[in-house]
């Protein structure tokens, strides 16, 4: 975030890697006195417990790891069975949880 901030001084919102990322963007903005979201958005990816309770409630990106899981342990028991691999489709479609991080931008009227 730092270096971000150094090479892009008038950026208004930023989508880390994940959620833990996205904790350490907003406490450096904390320690420079940017508030978030006023002055900038910031958008984690995973939804991990840590976006439920920093502050501000991080807005982020849901992947629906439980039901990745469940078709990799079904795959799994079929190979480890020596049984063809049941067809699985392999689309997940993420989803936004939008929380408190994030505000609609800023109009030059």
């Amino acid at each position: 975030m730092a270096s971000l901030l150094e090479k892009m001084p008038s950026v208004t919102a930023v989508f880390c890697y994940n959620d833990v990322m996205a904790a350490g963007a907003v406490s450096l903005l904390t320690e420079r006195k940017i508030h978030v979201p006023q002055e900038i958005s910031v958008v984690g990816f995973d939804n991990s417990a840590i976006a439920r309770y920093m502050y501000p409630k991080l807005t982020t990106v849901r992947y629906p790891i439980e039901e990745m899981a469940a078709k990799a342990a079904t795959l799994a028991i079929s190979l480890a069975d020596n049984q063809p691999a049941p067809a699985l489709d392999s689309n997940y479609k993420p989803s936004l949880v939008l929380r408190d991080s994030v505000s609609s931008p800023a109009t030059d009227n």
